[in-house]
């Protein structure tokens, strides 16, 4: 299992590739351990990069990550907070584009089920594509499912048994692609003039300004902004429609695109302009914009340590709550001792038990985790603060959270 140098972009094949953050050696983020396999781990460099051309960030090497959706521990619907967001992206897609029950809706990625539940009861042309044992958990019989990674390939097996869907979502899986140009072509083989694509991903323009350094992992082989995306999918005739911004999104602080044919019955907002032109002043494709981000995230990290060791200086006892893979990134790059941090708290059954990548801390159940008597923990989920702040059991029994980002400060 080698690990590839990327050489050309991932989406223009440019080779004017320049790395602008290394965070060193760490494990993969969803690979979460038993105790016995905590000798055996093993560490990738993990590195960022920008295609001047076209304006992509981009992992500039790629460990093989296939193997971790064999056994994939993240269940989104273990998040009550996104279930609800997904459930609100729904109804909004039903208000805005009239589907009806007989037509067609398809998800990608669709894990556990989490998005496609939210339909009404009523529509049967329900079908997710997952190829990872997470699709295992999906409980509704009417969920079709195809259990394969989607390329052109799987567009064309799609096509053999499925109408063309009016709906086409994808969230917070086209970081995870590794070869974006025959997914989108694939993509634009199951479409006609009356498909929407809506793709929801962390926003590259929120990671670089607020130094939101946890959203880089080795699954997440690319960092999206609007410039590189028209471009992608314009090569396969299909237009970006709208945009909104997002205060949650399964990463942190994400967008929501809406795309389709360029021959669709669909006009492109003129804030989509606005927004292409924003990223180009902002400096999407020149790398001194983002050799601030090194800086602030070292400085982040400084700050975040300095208040977890001034807590546990004073004698309080400190734990994490939520065991996410983005938290893994901010654990590993802490350096904390190991005696720091007790228990990490965690309510995905297919978590608690392990051990998290990297920091090794045990997971354990919120329930166990209230016992533990844990005066302070590290939000790792902190994109969900408000959610967890009003409704964890943790709170409510007079725990404090330590809320790494945007700033830290402790809530």
């Amino acid at each position: 299992m080698g690990n590839e140098i990327l050489n050309r972009c991932r989406i223009c094949f440019s080779k004017k590739l320049t790395s602008y953050f290394d965070l060193g050696n760490q494990p993969f983020s969803n690979s979460f351990l038993n105790h016995k396999d905590l000798k055996n781990e093993k560490k990738f460099p993990l590195k960022i990069a920008l295609c001047k051309n076209c304006g992509l960030s981009q992992l500039s090497i790629i460990p093989n990550t296939k193997f971790i959706f064999s056994k994939y521990d993240y269940l989104s619907s273990s998040s009550k907070a996104l279930s609800n967001h997904y459930r609100n992206l729904v109804k909004k897609l039903l208000k805005n584009y009239n589907i009806s029950k007989y037509e067609t809706v398809l998800d990608i990625g669709c894990n556990d089920g989490i998005l496609l539940n939210h339909y009404p009861n009523n529509f049967n042309n329900v079908i997710g594509v997952e190829p990872s044992d997470a699709s295992k958990h999906i409980k509704q019989k009417r969920i079709r499912l195809i259990k394969k990674f989607f390329n052109y390939k799987t567009s064309k097996y799609y096509l053999s048994k499925y109408a063309k869907p009016k709906i086409i979502t994808i969230t917070n899986v086209l970081a995870q692609i590794s070869d974006l140009n025959e997914f989108v072509k694939g993509l634009e083989n199951i479409m006609n003039n009356k498909s929407i694509i809506v793709i929801e991903f962390p926003y590259l323009l929120y990671m670089i300004d607020k130094a939101l350094f946890d959203v880089i992992y080795h699954e997440h082989l690319s960092y999206f902004a609007l410039t590189p995306l028209k471009f992608l999918f314009e090569k396969f005739g299909i237009k970006i429609i709208n945009f909104e911004k997002l205060d949650l999104g399964a990463s942190g602080p994400a967008i929501r695109l809406f795309l389709a044919k360029n021959n669709s019955i669909y006009h492109s907002s003129k804030k989509v302009g606005k927004q292409i032109k924003r990223e180009k002043a902002w400096g999407i494709k020149k790398i001194n914009k983002y050799n601030s981000f090194k800086k602030n995230s070292q400085n982040k990290i400084k700050k975040i340590k300095k208040i977890v060791h001034s807590k546990y200086n004073k004698g309080f006892k400190i734990g994490c709550f939520t065991a996410s893979s983005k938290g893994n990134t901010l654990l590993n790059s802490l350096k904390l001792n190991k005696k720091i941090i007790k228990f990490a708290s965690e309510n995905n059954k297919k978590k608690i038990g392990k051990y998290t990548p990297g920091s090794h801390i045990k997971i354990i159940s919120d329930k166990d985790f209230i016992k533990k008597n844990i005066d302070y923990a590290i939000l790792l989920s902190w994109n969900y603060k408000n959610f967890f702040l009003s409704k964890s059991q943790f709170i409510k029994k007079g725990g404090r959270f330590i809320i790494p980002f945007p700033e830290p400060h402790i809530k």
